[in-house]
């Protein structure tokens, strides 16, 4: 049931900018695309942000805790990579939107 909500959460980010773009001619199609990628990536970026502070709590957290740290650092490094990744990707697509 849940699975549900979540597809209607979806398609309610998805479905308005599809409608309003005519997607008629390959610049209408990149609109479209962009629009998409425009909604998505802030939240992917937040979701890693969140992971990298996760990490710092559980690092601060576990002061004699050995296998915590590690945990607490294995959250920082993929939190780290996540927004390094994604902050990339966004440049890419902004390079690739501006030169087509």
């Amino acid at each position: 049931m849940k699975n549900i909500y979540k597809i209607f959460a979806g398609g309610a980010f998805i479905v308005p900018m599809l409608v309003s773009a005519q997607a008629g001619t390959i610049q209408g199609l990149l609109t479209v695309v962009s629009g998409i990628i425009n909604a998505i990536i802030p939240v992917v970026i937040a979701l890693a942000g969140l992971v990298f502070l996760w990490g710092i709590f559980k690092f601060v957290t576990a002061a004699g805790d050995e296998k915590a740290r590690d945990a607490g650092r294995q959250f920082i490094i993929w939190g780290l990579v996540g927004l390094v990744v994604m902050f990339a990707f966004w440049g890419l697509v902004r390079i690739l939107i501006t030169t087509f």
